[in-house]
C-alpha cells in the first residue's frame, strides 16, 4: 500500500510526458504553416524549458543561426508523421541561402541535402530534382580552392547515385559511389564515408554479395560510434542488418539484439516488418514466437499483424509494402491462407502505387534535366575556350530539339506502354502476377542464350568446342523449361512428371531418337519449389543426355526407365536406366574427366543425396536426395 502513491506519481507524469511531447509536436506543425499564433499557443504549455526556449527563437526567428535551422530540420525529419511538401516549403520561405560566398556555410548545405534525401525517399522525385539543382547552383558559386567545397560537391552526388539505382543503370551507380566513398576517406571525414558506404549497399545487393554487405552494415556502425550524435544512417544501417543476418541465418542472438535497440529508438515503426520477417524465418521456434506475442501483447499470429498494419500506416509506400508483403508471407506460413490471401493483394495495389506513370514521367523529367544541366556545362565550356558563340548557339539549340523530339517520343511511348500494361493486368491472376512476371522473364533470358548458343555453332567447326556448347545449351534448356512451368504454375511448385515428360521429348527430338526409344516413367504427382527444381532438372538432364548420346543404338531396340517416388519422411529416390553397354567394373566417378558426370555428383551433394551407379543389364542411376524444406531443417 506504500508503494500506491509513488505509482499513481509515475502514471501521472507519463501522461504529462505524453501531452507535453505532442504539444512540442503541434508547435512544429503551426511553425511549418506559418500559424505563429497558433505555435505560441502549444509553446507555452510544453513543460521542458530546454525545448520551449529552443522553438522560441524558431519561431522569432531574427538573426537565427544556420546551425539552428538544421537542429529545428533534422528533428523534424526524425518524426514518423510529417508532411515534406510543407517542411519544403518552410525552408524555401524561411531560410535564405547564406550570402557570404567566401565561405561555404555547411549547416546551410545540410539543411537542403536532408530536405532532398526525405523527399526522394517519400517519392517526390520532380521536387527531390529541382531541389538538388538548387542546390548544385549554390555549391557552384564557389571555387575548388574552397575548403568545403570538395565535402560539398562529393556529398551531392547521392541524388545521382540514387536516381542511377531507379534507372537500373547499377554500373555507372557503383563507380560512382566508390569514386566518393574514395574522397571521403582522402578528407578523413567519418560521416561523409558512412554516407557512401550506406548508398554502397544497394549494389551489393544486385550483386548478390551477402557476406560483403552484412560486413559492410557492421563496418558503418563502428564508424557511427565515432561520431558525437547518431548518423542520419544509423538505424537505416541497423534495419539492413537485421534483414541480412536474417535472410543468411545463424545469427538469431545478434538479430534479436539489434531488433531491441531498433524498437526502442524514435525509428520504432520500421522495425514491424522484420519482426514478421523473423517469426516467417523461425516458424519452427515456439519460444521465440511465444517472446514476440508477449512483447506485442497478442496471442497470435493473426492479431500481430493486424496490430503492425494499424503501427505502419505512416510508412512510406516502399516501407509500407516491405511490412504488407512479409505479413502475407508470415500468415501463409501459419496456415492463415485467406488472410494471407488478402495481405498478397494490398501488396499488388501498393505495387502499383509504387510504379505508377507519375514515377516513370519524374525519371524521365529527371533525365531531361540531367541532360540539360550537362548540355549547359558543355556551352559555358566552350564559351571560355572560343569566341565561336554562333556555331555553339545553334549547336545547343538542334541538340535541344533533338532532346525534345525525343523526350516527346519516349513520352508517348511511356503513354502506350502503360495502357498495354493495365489490359495485362487485368487478364492476369493478380495474387500471382509479380512471381509470374520474375519466371516469364528468366525464361526469355534463358531462350536468348540458347539462341545465342545457336548462332555461335553455325560459326564453330571444332566437333570438341561443338560438343561443350551443345551440352551448355541442353542446360540451359532444362532451366528454361523449369521457369516455363513456374510461369504456368498456379503456385510456386512445380509438376515434375509433366517436367521430365516434357524433358524425355526435347531430347529425345534433339537425338533423332523419337521412334526407336521404349521409355517406361514411373513418377507419381511430385512437387518441388525452384531450389530443388532447378538442380534436379540439371541432373536428369546430364543422365538422359548420356544415355542417348552413348548407351541407344538404332540397331536394337532402346529401353530408357525412369522412377521418382518419395521414399521416407525425409528421402526422395530417383531412378534412370537405360539398356545399353554400361560402365567398366572399376568405374570411379570421382576420377571421370567428363564434366557432365561432375556437374551430376555436385548436384547431388547440393541437394544433400547421395549417388549410386549399377551395372544392371545397361547403366543404372539410383539417386537418394532431400527437399528444400528438410534440407532447411537439417542445416
Amino acid at each position: 500500500m506504500k508503494s500506491f502513491p509513488f505509482f499513481v506519481f509515475f502514471l501521472l507524469s507519463v501522461k504529462l510526458f505524453s501531452q507535453s511531447d505532442l504539444n512540442y509536436k503541434k508547435t512544429e506543425e503551426f511553425i511549418l504553416k506559418f500559424k505563429k499564433d497558433s505555435a505560441v499557443h502549444y509553446l507555452n504549455k510544453i513543460e521542458n524549458e530546454s525545448d520551449r526556449i529552443f522553438l522560441k527563437e524558431i519561431i522569432l526567428g531574427d538573426d537565427l543561426s544556420y546551425e539552428n535551422y538544421y537542429k529545428f530540420i533534422a528533428k523534424l525529419t526524425r518524426r514518423e508523421n510529417i508532411d515534406y511538401i510543407d517542411v519544403a516549403d518552410y525552408i524555401n520561405k524561411e531560410i535564405k541561402e547564406p550570402e557570404n560566398y567566401n565561405i561555404l556555410n555547411k549547416d546551410y548545405f545540410n539543411i537542403k541535402w536532408t530536405l532532398i534525401t526525405h523527399l526522394r525517399d517519400k517519392t517526390f522525385l520532380d521536387l527531390a530534382s529541382s531541389e538538388q539543382a538548387k542546390l548544385e547552383s549554390y555549391v557552384a558559386k564557389f571555387t575548388k580552392k574552397n575548403k568545403n567545397f570538395l565535402w560539398a560537391n562529393t556529398k551531392l552526388q547521392t541524388h545521382p547515385i540514387v536516381m542511377y539505382l531507379i534507372e537500373n543503370k547499377n554500373k555507372e551507380g557503383k563507380a560512382l559511389a566508390l569514386k566518393c566513398l574514395h574522397t571521403a576517406r582522402e578528407l578523413k571525414d567519418v560521416e561523409l564515408e558512412i554516407t557512401f558506404l550506406y548508398y554502397s549497399l544497394a549494389f551489393l545487393v544486385t550483386e548478390q554479395k551477402l557476406d560483403e554487405y552484412i560486413k559492410t552494415c557492421e563496418e558503418i556502425l563502428n564508424l557511427d560510434k565515432q561520431l558525437p550524435e547518431k548518423s542520419p544512417f544509423y538505424y537505416s544501417t541497423i534495419t539492413d542488418l537485421i534483414n541480412a543476418c536474417i535472410f543468411k541465418g545463424g545469427y538469431d542472438k545478434k538479430v534479436l539484439q539489434l531488433m531491441d535497440e531498433l524498437y526502442n529508438s524514435d525509428s520504432k515503426i520500421y522495425s514491424y516488418a522484420l519482426y514478421a520477417q523473423l517469426l516467417y524465418t523461425s516458424r519452427n521456434n515456439s519460444k521465440l514466437q511465444e517472446k514476440i506475442f508477449t512483447k506485442f501483447k497478442v496471442k497470435n499470429v493473426l492479431e500481430l499483424v493486424q496490430k503492425f498494419e494499424k503501427l505502419g500506416e505512416n510508412l512510406n509506400l516502399n516501407d509500407y509494402y516491405d511490412l504488407i508483403n512479409k505479413s502475407a508471407l508470415t500468415l501463409a506460413a501459419f496456415k492463415y491462407y485467406e488472410e494471407a490471401l488478402d495481405y498478397k493483394q494490398k501488396a499488388i495495389e501498393v505495387t502499383r502505387k509504387i510504379y505508377s506513370q507519375d514515377l516513370s514521367e519524374s525519371i524521365a523529367n529527371y533525365k531531361t534535366e540531367q541532360a540539360i544541366k550537362i548540355k549547359e556545362q558543355e556551352i559555358n565550356l566552350e564559351k571560355e575556350k572560343t569566341n565561336l558563340y554562333f556555331i555553339i548557339a545553334l549547336l545547343c539549340f538542334v541538340l535541344f530539339l533533338i532532346a525534345f523530339l525525343v523526350m516527346r517520343k519516349l513520352t508517348r511511348q511511356s503513354s502506350e506502354l502503360s495502357q498495354k500494361n493495365i489490359l495485362i493486368k487485368k487478364s492476369l491472376e493478380e495474387k500471382e502476377l509479380l512471381i509470374k512476371e520474375m519466371h516469364h522473364r528468366v525464361k526469355n533470358n534463358f531462350q536468348i542464350i540458347t539462341s545465342l548458343l545457336d548462332l555461335q555453332t553455325d560459326e564453330i567447326e571444332d566437333k570438341h568446342v561443338l560438343e561443350i556448347l551443345e551440352k551448355g545449351r541442353n542446360r540451359i534448356k532444362s532451366m528454361s523449361l523449369i521457369h516455363q512451368k513456374l510461369f504456368q504454375s498456379k503456385s510456386d511448385f512445380i509438376k515434375f512428371n509433366d517436367f521430365i515428360d516434357l524433358l524425355v521429348k526435347e531430347l529425345s527430338f534433339l537425338y533423332k531418337f523419337n521412334e526407336n526409344i521404349k521409355t517406361t516413367t514411373q513418377v507419381k504427382e511430385v512437387y518441388f519449389d525452384i531450389d530443388t527444381a532447378i538442380p534436379l532438372a540439371l541432373i536428369i538432364n546430364e543422365i538422359l543426355t548420356n544415355s542417348f548420346k552413348y548407351a541407344f543404338k538404332n540397331t536394337k531396340e532402346n529401353k530408357l526407365f525412369i522412377s521418382l517416388q518419395k521414399v521416407d519422411k525425409e528421402n526422395y529416390k530417383l531412378i534412370i536406366k537405360d539398356n545399353g553397354v554400361g560402365v567398366i567394373e572399376d568405374f570411379n566417378i570421382r576420377e571421370v574427366k567428363s564434366t557432365g558426370l561432375k556437374l551430376v555428383e555436385r548436384l547431388v551433394r547440393q541437394l544433400h543425396g547421395s549417388l549410386q551407379l549399377i551395372n544392371e543389364s545397361g547403366l543404372k542411376f539410383e539417386i537418394y536426395f532431400k527437399d528444400t524444406a528438410t534440407r532447411k531443417e537439417i542445416s
